[in-house]
C-alpha cells in the first residue's frame, strides 16, 4: 500500500517554493509561480514525493542509475570519450502539465503534422504552392533536403508523415511555441519509454496518485498503422532500418523495434531484387513489406542519392516506385524540417486547411527572401541566426552576443548567401525543476512532442514526451548532444476515470504484442546470424584466455604450489603461440622475473595489445552490441558487466587483485554460458551462437594439444610429462572429472580419452563435434535447394573428425595423433567458409 498524499496549501510553508529551497529565474518556471509558490498541478506530486532529503533523493537516484544500467540505456555522443557507453542522463523530477493545457497542446499539433503532410504531398505532387506564388521556388529548389528522385512518387493514402515530433519551448507569457519540426527520421520516443519504465519503478506512489496518462496506446496505434499501410495483406513483414550500432540513438532503434515486435535491419541485411526489396535470412530472401526509417533519407540509397552511402539499399526508391514496398517516413519528409518554410506556415495553413495555425513557431524570417533579409539585418543584435536547411550544420548565432567586427562579418556572409541563413526571434525558455547538487535548481527546457499517423487518416499524439533540460543555467541550447539531460514527462489526467487500472493499460508493454508483424522464427537476418556466431567465438576465446592466463599468474606468484615451475613451462609455450606474450618470455620463470610479470599484465588488461583479454573482450562486446536486439536484457547486463570487469585499472593491481579480477570475470563468463543454454529458445540464433562457441573450443582444444606437444609425452621425463598433462586437465576443466573416474595418477592415454574423444565431456574435442553435427543438421534449408546440401562441406568435415577420434590408435600413436590434430587445425577453419557461403551469401531468392 502506498502513502495517500497529503496537498500542499497555496498558503502553507510547504506551497512555498523557498520552503524547498527552490529559487526560480525571471523567466515562466513550470513549477512555480512568480510568486514563488507551487503550481496546483504540483502539489499532489510534491506531497508524495516527501521530504526533499538529499540522501534519500540520492538512494532513489541511484536506484535510477542503476536501472537504466541494467537495461544498457545509453546515448552516444560523438567525439565523447566514453562513446557508446555514456549513460543516459534521467533526472529525477519529472515535468508536470495539466490535462487542459495537454489538450490544447494536442489539437495544435494534430493540425500541424496534418499541415505538413499536404505540404509533402503537393510538393513532391502538382506543386501548385510553388505554381501560384504560395511559397517561394527557392524555398524549395535550394534546399538539398528536397529529393527530386522520389517527385512524383505517390505513397499510400497521401501520407508521407507516419511519425512527427515537434520541438516545443513554453515563452515568458505562458504560451508553447513551437522551435522545430521533427520530419526525417524523428527521433527520442524510446528514451521518452524508458525514462517512464524506470520513474514508474522509482517513483510508484508519486506514479498512481497523479493519474498520469500512459504511453501504450500511441504504440499501439502506430504498430497498426505501419501495418496497414503494407501493400500485402497476407503475411505482411515490417522492418526497422537503423544506420547501425554506432549510431547515437541505436539503443533507441533497438528497443522501438522490440516493443514493436518487428526485426531491426541494417542496410546490407536487405537487398532489392526485380524491384522488391528482400531481408537476407536465413532460409534464403524473405519479401519486406513496410521499412520504418531511422535513416536519413540522403543515405538509403545510394543508386538515385547519395552515391558514397553505405548505409541504405540499393534500389529501394525503384521497390518504392513500383508499389512493392512502403517507407515510413516516404523518402524526402525531411524536407519539412527546413527553417526556410517557417515563416510561410501561416499562410499555408489558411491556404491548405482553411484554418488558422493554432500552435505558432517562433518568429522566423528566411533571408533568402529580399524584405525578410532586410528586416533581419536592421534587427540583427536581438536575433538568433540558424542554418536554413538541415544539411548546412552550424551553432546557432546570437546576435546579441557579437562583437560589431563579428556582427559585420556575418552580414557579409549573409549578403554572400543569403539562402543559407534564417533568423529567429529569441526566446527566453521557460525552466524546469532539476535534482542537482543536493538541491532543485531551475534550467531552461525543451519538450518534443510525438504524433503518429491512425490506420484511419488522422493523427494520434503521445501522452507525454522527451523533456531535454540544459546542462547549465541559463543556457539556450538544448541538446543531449551538448551534455544537455532528460526528464519524464508526466500528463495528468483530468478525472480518475480518464486512465484506465494499471493492469489493464500499464506504463510500458514488457513484451512486445503478437500481433502479424511479429518476425517468424526464420526471419533471422544473416548479418545477424553472423554476428550471433562471432559472439559465441569471443565468448569463449575469452573464458580460454582467462583460463590460460589465470593459471599462469597462479603459479608465478605461488611457489608452494608442488610442481609450479614445471606447469609454468607449458602455459608461457601456450601463451606466446596465441601472441600473448613474446616468445623470449617462455625462457623466464623465476618467481621474480619482472619482465615476465609485466608481459603477464598485459597481456590482461592492456587495451592496445592486440591479442590481450581485454581486446578480446572490447571485439566480444562490440559484437553483442551489434546483435544486441536478439540478447536478452540478462545476457547484456551480463556483458556489460564483463566489459566493465576488464578495464584497465586507474593504478596497477597487484598478482592478489588480478587472479581476483580474473576469477570474477571467469563467473560471469560462465553467466553468459549459462544464459545461452537456460534462457535462449532453439531457434536458429542460438544454433548460430552455440556453433561459434564449439567451434572455438574445439579449435582451442586442438592448438592447445599441439602448443604443447602433447604427441611427444611419451618421449619426456616423467615430470615434465606430469606437468603438461596437468595443465591440460586445467585448461579443460576436467581435474575434478578425471579424479573421479580414474583415481590414479595422471596419465597420458586417459588424460587424452578424456579430452579428445569422451563425448560426455563438455569440453571435450568429441562432444564439440558432435554439437557442431546436430547444429549443422537443424539449420534452415539443411538438405535443400539447387545446389544441394548448403552445409554438406561441413559436415562432412565434422564426419571425419569425429571417426578419426573413434579410432583408438589415434590415441594411442604420436604419430597418428600428431597427423589427427595437423589435419584438425587445417579444416576445422574451413567450417567457418562453408557456413558463410551458405548462409550469409545471396545470390539468388529463396525458391518457392
Amino acid at each position: 500500500m502506498g502513502t495517500q498524499p497529503v496537498p500542499f496549501a497555496q498558503g502553507s510553508l510547504f506551497g512555498e517554493a523557498d520552503a524547498i529551497g527552490y529559487g526560480a529565474g525571471q523567466v515562466y518556471d513550470e513549477m512555480v509561480t512568480g510568486q514563488g509558490r507551487l503550481r496546483p498541478h504540483w502539489q499532489t506530486f510534491m506531497s508524495t514525493l516527501g521530504p526533499l532529503d538529499a540522501d534519500l533523493m540520492a538512494v532513489r537516484w541511484e536506484e535510477a542509475r542503476r536501472l537504466l544500467h541494467q537495461n544498457g540505456v545509453t546515448y552516444n555522443i560523438y567525439g565523447d570519450p566514453k562513446g557508446m557507453e555514456r549513460p543516459w542522463p534521467l533526472d529525477m523530477m519529472p515535468l508536470l502539465l495539466p490535462a487542459h493545457e495537454w489538450k490544447a497542446i494536442e489539437s495544435g499539433l494534430i493540425q500541424r503534422a496534418s499541415l505538413l503532410n499536404a505540404i509533402l504531398t503537393d510538393l513532391y505532387g502538382p506543386q501548385t504552392l510553388t505554381r501560384y506564388g504560395r511559397l517561394p521556388p527557392a524555398v524549395i529548389h535550394a534546399d538539398p533536403g528536397f529529393r527530386r528522385a522520389v517527385h512524383g512518387i505517390r505513397v499510400p493514402n497521401d501520407v508521407h508523415l507516419h511519425y512527427y515530433a515537434a520541438d516545443l519551448a513554453r515563452a515568458p507569457d505562458g504560451r508553447w511555441w513551437v522551435l522545430s519540426d521533427r520530419t526525417q527520421a524523428p527521433s527520442g520516443s524510446g528514451y521518452a519509454l524508458e525514462n517512464r519504465a524506470v520513474m514508474a519503478k522509482v517513483l510508484p506512489d508519486s506514479f498512481r496518485h497523479c493519474q498520469v496518462e500512459r504511453l501504450a496506446p500511441f504504440f499501439d496505434t502506430f504498430k497498426d498503422t505501419l501495418l496497414s499501410i503494407s501493400p500485402r495483406r497476407d503475411r505482411t513483414r515490417v522492418v526497422l532500418l537503423t544506420p547501425g550500432p554506432y549510431n547515437e540513438t541505436y539503443f533507441e532503434h533497438v528497443y522501438i523495434a522490440r516493443y514493436l515486435g518487428i526485426t531491426l535491419v541494417e542496410g546490407a541485411d536487405l537487398t532489392v531484387r526485380d524491384r522488391q526489396v528482400f531481408m537476407k535470412t536465413l532460409s534464403g530472401l524473405e519479401p519486406v513489406d513496410v521499412i520504418l526509417r531511422r535513416l536519413d533519407a540522403d543515405f538509403a540509397d545510394p543508386l538515385e542519392l547519395r552515391a558514397d552511402s553505405s548505409l541504405g539499399v540499393a534500389g529501394l526508391i525503384e521497390a518504392v516506385r513500383a508499389g512493392t514496398v512502403v517507407v515510413a517516413n516516404a523518402l524526402g519528409s525531411g524536407l519539412m524540417e527546413s527553417m526556410a518554410i517557417k515563416s510561410s506556415l501561416p499562410t499555408l495553413c489558411r491556404h491548405l486547411l482553411g484554418e488558422e495555425l493554432r500552435l505558432p513557431g517562433v518568429a522566423s524570417w528566411w533571408c533568402g527572401n529580399d524584405a525578410e533579409r532586410a528586416y533581419v539585418l536592421d534587427h540583427l543584435g536581438g536575433l538568433v541566426i540558424k542554418p536554413a536547411f538541415p544539411s548546412l550544420s552550424f551553432e546557432p548565432i546570437f546576435g546579441a552576443l557579437l562583437s560589431a567586427g563579428e556582427k559585420s562579418a556575418l552580414v557579409d556572409k549573409i549578403k554572400r548567401r543569403p539562402w543559407y541563413y534564417v533568423a529567429q526571434e529569441q526566446m527566453a525558455l521557460s525552466t524546469a525543476p532539476v535534482w542537482q547538487d543536493g538541491k532543485l535548481q531551475p534550467r531552461p527546457l525543451v519538450l518534443r512532442v510525438f504524433l503518429c499517423a491512425t490506420p484511419s487518416g488522422g493523427y494520434m499524439v503521445m501522452p507525454g514526451g522527451l523533456t531535454r533540460v540544459s546542462s547549465e543555467p541559463g543556457r539556450l541550447v538544448v541538446s543531449m548532444q551538448r551534455g544537455g539531460g532528460s526528464k519524464d514527462t508526466w500528463i495528468l489526467a483530468a478525472r480518475r476515470a480518464e486512465v484506465a487500472p494499471a493492469q489493464a493499460r500499464p506504463a510500458i508493454a514488457t513484451e512486445p504484442t503478437p500481433a502479424v508483424a511479429r518476425p517468424a522464427a526464420n526471419d533471422l537476418p544473416s548479418r545477424v546470424a553472423d554476428g550471433l556466431y562471432w559472439l559465441g567465438r569471443y565468448a569463449e576465446r575469452s573464458e580460454s584466455a582467462v583460463r590460460l592466463l589465470r593459471a599462469s599468474q597462479s603459479r608465478l606468484t605461488d611457489g608452494n604450489t608442488p610442481g609450479a615451475g614445471a606447469q609454468l613451462r607449458p602455459l608461457l609455450t601456450l601463451l606466446a603461440s596465441v601472441g600473448m606474450i613474446p616468445w623470449d618470455m617462455t625462457r623466464v620463470t623465476e618467481a621474480g622475473g619482472r619482465g615476465l610479470r609485466d608481459a603477464l599484465y598485459s597481456a590482461v588488461v592492456d587495451p592496445e595489445h592486440p591479442n590481450s583479454l581485454r581486446s578480446q573482450i572490447l571485439r566480444l562486446h562490440r559484437t553483442a552490441y551489434s546483435v544486441r536486439d536478439r540478447l536478452s536484457m540478462d545476457m547484456w547486463r551480463v556483458v556489460t558487466t564483463i566489459d566493465r570487469q576488464s578495464q584497465q585499472p586507474r593504478i596497477r593491481l597487484d598478482a592478489a587483485a588480478l587472479l581476483l579480477r580474473m576469477d570474477d570475470l571467469m563467473t560471469s563468463l560462465a553467466a553468459v554460458a549459462g544464459l545461452e543454454q537456460e534462457s535462449m529458445t532453439r531457434g536458429p540464433g542460438w544454433r548460430f551462437l552455440d556453433i561459434g562457441r564449439r567451434m572455438e573450443r574445439a579449435l582451442h582444444t586442438v592448438a592447445v594439444m599441439r602448443g604443447i606437444r602433447i604427441s611427444a609425452l611419451d618421449r619426456q621425463d616423467e615430470s615434465m610429462q606430469s606437468a603438461s598433462l596437468a595443465v591440460l586437465l586445467e585448461l579443460g576443466e576436467s581435474v575434478m572429472t578425471y579424479r573421479a573416474r580414474y583415481l590414479t595418477t595422471v596419465q597420458r592415454t586417459p588424460v587424452l580419452e578424456l579430452l579428445l574423444a569422451d563425448e560426455t565431456n563438455p569440453r571435450a574435442l568429441a562432444f564439440q563435434l558432435a554439437a557442431l553435427e546436430r547444429h549443422l543438421t537443424a539449420l534452415p534449408n539443411h538438405g535443400a535447394g539447387s545446389t544441394g546440401d548448403p552445409t554438406g562441406g561441413a559436415l562432412s568435415i565434422v564426419a571425419a573428425a569425429r571417426g578419426s577420434l573413434r579410432r583408438a590408435e589415434a590415441l594411442r600413436s604420436s604419430e597418428a595423433l600428431e597427423t589427427l590434430l595437423d589435419t584438425l587445425a587445417m579444416s576445422l577453419p574451413d567450417i567457418s567458409n562453408f557456413l558463410a557461403h551458405a548462409y550469409f551469401s545471396h545470390a539468388f531468392a529463396r525458391s518457392a
